[in-house]
């Protein structure tokens, strides 16, 4: 038997599935991301490149760091994955999966004192719910929420009672949990307002002509006096095609206003949505502050971003999610957290831990790096990140793009910032 070829399949088998850490490297990092999500990956490693070059953060020590990737509805195999990572003696764990392995990711990390940076992802830009994490008043809580809370409830009860509506109808993709917004529909129920909800299938068009199939001219009237208010909670993408069949089959007239809610619309989407509609079109999504200054689009205090991640004529950045985002702030915050112990001489080596045995011990030093953390912020591609008394980062700003009722295309977008803190 060779043993030569085996061996040299095993290294391109394990370097394809983790990036080893130095044996002498002391800021070594753990990455769980969905497997799906190939650009937190990408976004997460141009992060570290940004800041191992940056030597007024990080002088002599270099960040290094292994990455894996899960089924984000198998919490079963994130653990599995995460002590694998905590083997190797990882200082602080990030994610970017959906709640249904993030529970069990904030369970693993309180157990062994490993702070973990949990960045919320929902499915192919779907509207996000609330993940629920269980928060205790003890100091035990390891898990840091860096993408702010879901505010669904508010931008929607916020802009209905804006515009004074008293009945319309919310869409909804097959995707997004409609529980999430069950507090808005308890408070305009309490108000007596006159809401219908519609889950909208993968397949729109059959879903149309099934409507023109069974229902009668007068419910087909009815169903179209219905539709001149509307929400969408649905990603870009299946609102667009939403939105071309109904005008399509003459489903809406001139005179109705939709709005859609997401904080997954980027510039791109916006012009598609406004191209493809009639009436009156109302778009809310998620803001982050640009520098004014464009020579200064790509610096944050002393830290130079990678340009294919600030530069907003690059494909990469029009087309960037809003985990990525927050994933290379994440590893921003982290860098400057290493830098403080570092400097503090306050630094506690890491041993691999091993979550598998009965009688493990936690990282002893782990209390003290998530409170460095904790104190810690910084400024970058989402602003202002830091953490309140609760775990949770509060900085969340919102927008609202609006269109006037008319039907020539490429007509003006208006915008307004909409503050809800």
């Amino acid at each position: 038997m060779e043993v030569f070829p085996l061996l040299l399949f095993l290294s391109l088998w394990w370097s394809r599935t983790w990036d080893l850490a130095t044996a002498d490297s002391i800021i070594h990092i753990g990455a769980i991301f969905d497997e799906s999500a190939t650009k937190d990956d990408e976004v997460f490693r141009t992060a570290v490149a940004d800041l191992n070059q940056n030597e007024e953060i990080l002088q002599t020590e270099k960040i290094t760091f292994s990455v894996t990737f899960v089924d984000g509805n198998n919490p079963f195999q994130a653990v599995q994955e995460a002590c694998e990572l905590m083997n190797q003696g990882i200082l602080a764990l990030v994610s970017s999966i959906g709640c249904t392995s993030a529970g069990s990711l904030q369970s693993l990390a309180d157990a062994m004192h490993i702070p973990h940076l949990f960045i919320q992802r929902s499915t192919a830009g779907t509207p996000r719910s609330g993940c629920g994490l269980t928060r205790s008043n003890r100091n035990d809580d390891y898990t840091l929420s860096v993408r702010p809370p879901v505010y669904l409830n508010e931008v929607i009860l916020r802009v209905v009672t804006e515009y004074a509506w008293q009945k319309f109808i919310i869409f909804y993709d097959s995707e997004y949990d409609i529980r999430g917004i069950q507090e808005f529909l308890d408070k305009v129920s309490q108000q007596g307002m006159d809401v219908a909800l519609q889950k909208v299938e993968n397949n729109i068009n059959k879903m149309i002509t099934t409507l023109f199939d069974t229902m009668r001219i007068e419910e087909l009237n009815r169903y179209r006096d219905t539709l001149r208010r509307a929400i969408l909670v649905m990603n870009p993408a299946t609102a667009k095609s939403f939105i071309s069949e109904v005008v399509e089959t003459n489903l809406v007239a001139f005179d109705c206003h939709w709005i859609i809610i997401n904080e997954e619309i980027n510039d791109v989407d916006v012009q598609e949505l406004v191209r493809r509609s009639i009436g009156r079109l109302t778009i809310i999504r998620q803001t982050f502050p640009v520098p004014q200054n464009i020579s200064q689009r790509c610096f944050r205090g002393n830290h130079r971003i990678s340009s294919t991640l600030c530069d907003p004529k690059d494909p990469f950045a029009q087309n960037m999610e809003i985990s990525n985002l927050y994933i290379y702030d994440t590893v921003l915050l982290l860098a400057n957290a290493f830098h403080k112990k570092l400097e503090d001489r306050k630094w506690h080596s890491m041993a691999s831990l091993s979550c598998i045995r009965k009688n493990s011990k936690p990282w002893q030093g782990g209390r003290s790096m998530l409170e460095t953390i904790k104190k810690g912020g910084v400024n970058g591609l989402t602003g202002d990140l830091e953490f309140g008394e609760t775990g949770g980062n509060p900085n969340v700003h919102f927008e609202i793009l609006g269109t006037n009722y008319g039907e020539e295309l490429g007509r003006g977008v208006r915008k307004v910032s909409l503050n809800l803190l």
